[in-house]
């Protein structure tokens, strides 16, 4: 800020340090996080309005409060679930059970004497607030009513307070053998849910997270993405005929990228990533061919897995993709399977999933593709062969699920299910005949 001419202004040698490193530059408020102040001399000298832009709160932000219907006080406890009186376990409604009633070991007890306490009483406020937001209010009365089961049952075995939080494996495995025969499965598997504070914590912390801190959904690629893609890159050149190879792979295989290629030019290990010798070809009884590639060492596998795809009368055809790969960069078989003659050396370099994802980028956006994500090839070939038909179990068994957690992926449920939802019973008979059943993977 240059000062007013009225103003006696001391040389630099003169000002205190502190006002030099501050000259001409806003000063951000010490006291309230989230906010700045700007200079009001040079917003009035100029006659511009002075912009603030809001500072992210980086800690202790406004946790909102929870919705609440009409206030009623606690009802008494059924028969036969009559906790002991405890200062640690008040008598509140149950939707409050598992905030209000504080675990038997608290932070002085752990901390040891002379040591500053690492946990303020705030602190465990809003522990408790954050935990608070893990559940709807009807998975708070439910886990609550195990929480209570719980110290009951600990009561009647005379546990003491400092052993019941953390709860031993001992200890759990005997709640759960008093339960079994007077309670269903479902019940005992949610009670004991509610005995995980630590994760329904992280959990809270989750829901309670800004909008800004939350990564969009990954859109998947489809078939006309690719071949949208296909003709903003030059696949006669090492590193496009490289880059068109691996996302064609991916795609069909159902592959991870980060099982393509590799983290950085020094990272490839033989013994780790895919190499030209890692192909081989395998026949069906009835004619049906698939190329199969070894994966040496997976994110789920460290003894290695096979990932396979056939080939495919769309332009984005996988094992054409990988000939003419292999074609233009004339790998050795020890070499990476997807590395490229870099130019102008024409040394071979392994793919990085970094360089890969930079030219697909930048050929999808010169041809008006939506920016798109590693995983994108995953989430669109699960949907490719859904949409075509091809049974979940399937599909779980090429994408080498050990889970239903790909159904995560799903965009188009609607398209999916339409042929299982038409009132057509041979359409369904022939559907039910289709969806074989997968052995389950390992």
């Amino acid at each position: 800020m240059r000062p007013h001419r009225s103003e006696k202004t001391p040389s630099k040698r003169e000002q205190p340090k502190s006002t030099l490193q501050s000259v001409g530059r806003p000063q951000r408020s010490l006291r309230g996080a989230g906010t700045t102040t700007t200079n009001s001399s040079q917003s009035s000298s100029t006659g511009r309005r002075a912009t603030t832009q809001p500072h992210r709160q980086r800690f202790n932000a406004p946790i909102p409060e929870r919705a609440c219907g009409s206030r009623r006080g606690p009802t008494a406890y059924k028969e036969g679930l009559v906790p002991r009186p405890s200062i640690l376990r008040p008598h509140c409604l149950a939707s409050e059970r598992l905030v209000a009633w504080a675990p038997p070991r608290s932070t002085r007890n752990r901390e040891a004497p002379g040591t500053p306490r690492v946990v303020s009483d705030e602190d465990l406020e809003r522990i408790k607030a954050v935990t608070s937001r893990a559940w709807t209010d009807s998975t708070l009365q439910t886990y609550s009513t195990g929480l209570l089961t719980y110290h009951v049952f600990c009561d009647m075995k005379g546990i003491p307070e400092a052993d019941r939080a953390p709860a031993s494996e001992d200890l759990v495995l005997s709640f759960i053998a008093a339960l079994a025969g007077s309670y269903s499965a479902s019940a005992i598997e949610n009670y004991i849910a509610g005995l995980k504070a630590v994760k329904a914590a992280l959990s809270g912390a989750g829901q309670l997270a800004p909008a800004t801190s939350k990564r969009s959904k990954r859109e998947p690629i489809t078939l006309q993405t690719l071949e949208q893609i296909k003709g903003a890159l030059d696949i006669s050149k090492a590193l496009d005929a490289a880059v068109w190879a691996c996302a064609c792979v991916a795609f069909f295989s159902l592959a991870r990228l980060g099982e393509l290629t590799v983290r950085n030019q020094k990272a490839f290990q033989a013994d780790a990533h895919p190499t030209r010798d890692s192909i081989r070809e395998e026949e069906h009884r009835d004619g049906s061919q698939v190329t199969v590639i070894r994966v040496p060492r997976t994110k789920t596998s460290p003894e290695g897995e096979d990932i396979s795809f056939a080939r495919s009368s769309h332009c984005a055809d996988a094992q054409a993709a990988l000939e003419n790969h292999l074609k233009v960069n004339a790998l050795r078989t020890s070499c990476h399977l997807f590395a490229y003659r870099k130019q102008p050396s024409n040394a071979i370099v392994p793919l990085t999933k970094a360089a890969m994802m930079k030219r697909l980028q930048g050929a999808a956006a010169s041809v008006g593709v939506g920016n798109i994500s590693g995983h994108s090839f995953r989430i669109g070939g699960t949907l490719e062969y859904l949409l075509k038909g091809v049974s979940f179990e399937a599909v779980k068994a090429i994408g080498r699920w050990k889970s239903d957690a790909f159904t995560l992926y799903l965009r188009k449920h609607a398209q999916i299910l339409a042929p299982y939802m038409q009132d057509n019973a041979e359409l369904i008979k022939a559907l039910s005949q289709v969806a074989i059943q997968i052995p389950p993977v390992r």
